[in-house]
């Protein structure tokens, strides 16, 4: 598949070690503290390397300084640094104990270096660059090893070095391959691990005498006479039974590039030295300054001479020269302007036939997903929309045509895409009141439907807005006696009045009169609660900090006899909302919906959505309820699942611009919403068309 990559897989294979290794400590009932783990799990693909870091590893990196151009100076940075700045925040649960991966490239003839967290406190920068990119990986690793054992002190480390070979030479490889041991090759690597290391203990700045007898030798080699080496040769030498003729190099020889090769890189080193002799020099520098000045005098007086010739000449021409002079350069102008102008039409052909075609393939493709919608082949309409996506990106924009078919191919991908992903387009939604018209400073936060009326709680103001669905009639409900704070998460009793969870106690309007009670609840915990539903004449209050859900029974004024309803150990730290059908459902923030049956959960999973669903705000599922609803405030938009989790439909309004919450009547196949100050109401499509 050429779209799945390996950081896909790598991501893939992290989220099912994540779930798999906390399925497993619950299962056996195993506690673990994440921080005191150090676990690093990479994966290296040609020369990319991805991977994940938990606790104190280090990540190093090795690699030559770009910016020091003429020097070959290795530098070391410290990935995992870079990383645990901007991770310092965020704690590490047992649940996702591997949250980021790092994806990047081994620089040419770079070094990749995992350790522990010891090791570096022991052996400094300088020596880690001095032993790794001198010796070979194998032989870097055992002088790292025998350096470390000297110290006294029992200390455990660990390392794993990466060499990037992609891009060298094959002989540069090959010195890095162990050859087979022999006397010879043994005496020859001792040789030069002896040579290695002289190279390492050597202070900067002292002459090299081996290195600058080796100079002199090959220089020497070259300067004497052949004929003096063979004759040399000959007093030593004995003649073999065999004769063997040497072929003559080809042209194209590897030989034969090189040497040319060798003598173009000695011409350009001579050439330097004469640039840097001439530099340095002051004498030759202001001679040759002088000369450049004189040329450049010189050219200038050329260029004036042309000029003054010309005229002379085209003065001297006769009337019938002239005339012929101006229709030859009349003839040169109008050729010059018709090949330009061929060349443009040719080329604006070109595009146009690129643009005709760009447009049918895209066009194609459309009709092709209409044909995929039509019989339900979702998968493949999904890639034929990642397609159009891409096409639409090289799409020209030069013209007022192009940008008009632009849009008419975007605008039919919108509607196609809508259709992929189950959007129900509401235009024009009604509205039915706005609280505004009521009291200027209104300010709603949620709606409930209580029969045929719908009521709108304002805790600023310490009002509940009453609008009877009959008339479209605002009334508000008011006690300037009772002290109110809160009127957060409404819910129904089987008797129809709503309570409110208030700062310190439960509030209850009372359905009859409209009249409001507070009701004191006694709990250690009463301040955790987030959200309460009322499910057979009992409080359910929801308890993140506290991962549970609190029980009450209720009597004539009073709720007692609490107790802990969930038994299983289950994080509800980003749990935002919940609602009860016989099952309790519990949303998270970032979409995931735990379902509980008897207090035990279950395996419970939404349908894709698409867009994803990240940001959820609001469950509702009750008894009545068909159907589970979910509102995505950052997405403007409900969304619709059945009781198994499959996707239905979602609704999407440009109306929606600053939703608050809503309620569902299936009865009546209607929704409403609380947007900003108003109401307004669509039809739920879903359960079939009804008139508003």
């Amino acid at each position: 598949i050429s779209a799945l990559k390996v950081e896909h897989i790598f991501e893939l294979a992290l989220t099912k070690t994540n779930k798999k290794l906390a399925e497993f400590l619950q299962n056996e009932k195993i506690k673990i503290t994440p921080q005191i783990l150090n676990i690093t799990i990479g994966v290296i693909y040609n020369n990319f390397l991805h991977f994940t870091n938990l606790g104190k590893n280090k990540a190093l990196l090795i690699y030559k300084n770009k910016t020091d151009a003429g020097s070959a100076k290795h530098k070391i940075a410290d990935i995992t640094n870079q990383i645990n700045l901007n991770e310092s925040r965020k704690q590490t649960s047992v649940i996702k104990l591997f949250t980021n991966v790092i994806n990047g490239s081994i620089p040419p003839n770079g070094y990749f270096l995992f350790t522990n967290e010891a090791m570096p406190e022991y052996l400094s920068n300088k020596q880690l660059i001095d032993i790794i990119t001198v010796l070979p990986p194998a032989s870097a690793v055992e002088q790292i090893k025998n350096t470390l054992s000297k110290i006294n002190a029992y200390v455990p480390f660990s390392i794993i070095l990466i060499k990037n070979t992609l891009g060298l030479k094959n002989l540069e490889i090959k010195k890095q391959i162990p050859e087979q041991l022999t006397t010879q090759s043994s005496v020859k690597n001792l040789n030069t691990m002896e040579e290695k290391t002289e190279n390492l203990l050597i202070p900067s700045g002292l002459i090299d005498f081996n290195r600058l007898r080796t100079v002199l030798t090959k220089i020497s080699e070259k300067i004497i006479p052949k004929s003096l080496k063979s004759t040399n040769i000959k007093k030593s030498l004995f003649l073999k039974d065999k004769i063997f003729l040497k072929k003559k190099l080809n042209w194209l020889s590897i030989q034969k590039i090189i040497s040319l090769a060798q003598g173009f890189i000695l011409y350009l080193m001579n050439f330097i030295i004469f640039i840097f002799k001439t530099i340095t020099n002051k004498e030759t520098l202001k001679k040759y300054q002088v000369n450049i000045w004189q040329k450049i005098i010189q050219t200038v007086i050329f260029i004036k001479q042309i000029i003054y010739g010309t005229i002379f000449w085209f003065k001297n021409l006769s009337k019938k020269g002239i005339i012929l002079f101006l229709v030859f350069v009349v003839c040169l102008i109008l050729l010059t302007v018709n090949l330009t102008w061929i060349n443009l039409e040719k080329r604006q052909n070109a595009e146009k036939t690129i643009f005709i075609d760009l447009v049918k393939l895209i066009e194609q493709k459309q009709n092709q997903i209409d044909a995929g919608l039509l019989y339900g082949n979702e998968k493949n309409v999904k890639i034929l929309l990642k397609e159009i996506t891409e096409l639409l990106v090289t799409f020209p924009l030069n013209t007022a045509e192009q940008k008009e078919q632009y849009d008419k191919i975007n605008q039919k991908k919108i509607v196609q895409l809508e259709k992929i992903s189950k959007v129900i387009r509401v235009d024009s939604p009604t509205e039915l009141a706005n609280f505004i018209n009521l009291s200027s400073y209104a300010n709603p936060i949620n709606i409930i439907l209580s029969k045929e009326k719908i009521y709108a709680s304002d805790q600023e103001q310490k009002i509940i807005y009453s609008l009877e669905l009959a008339n479209n009639l605002i009334t508000a409900i008011t006690d300037i006696n009772k002290i109110i704070n809160k009127l957060n998460s409404p819910s129904l009793d089987k008797d129809n009045n709503i309570y409110y969870l208030s700062s310190n106690n439960i509030v209850r309007l009372d359905k009859k009169t409209e009249t409001l009670t507070n009701i004191t609840i006694k709990h250690n915990n009463f301040q955790q609660f987030i959200d309460i539903k009322f499910f057979n004449n009992r409080l359910y209050c929801l308890a993140p900090k506290n991962k549970q859900i609190i029980r009450f029974n209720k009597s004539t004024n009073k709720f007692t006899d609490a107790v802990s309803w969930i038994n299983d150990d289950v994080d509800l730290t980003e749990a935002i909302s919940m609602d009860i059908d016989g099952n309790i459902y519990i949303l998270k923030n970032n979409g995931e919906l735990l379902k509980f049956i008897k207090g035990k959960k279950e395996n419970f999973e939404l349908g894709m959505v698409e867009p994803a669903l990240t940001n959820a705000n609001k469950i509702i599922s009750s008894v009545e309820q068909k159907y589970i609803y979910i509102l995505d405030i950052v997405g403007k938009r409900l969304l619709v699942f059945d009781k198994s989790g499959k996707f239905i439909n979602q609704y999407v309004s440009n109306k929606f611009n600053n939703l608050k919450d809503f309620t569902v009547d299936e009865t009546a196949k209607k929704i409403y919403f609380l947007n900003n100050t108003s109401v307004l109401l669509i039809n739920a499509k879903h359960l079939g068309s009804v008139a508003i």
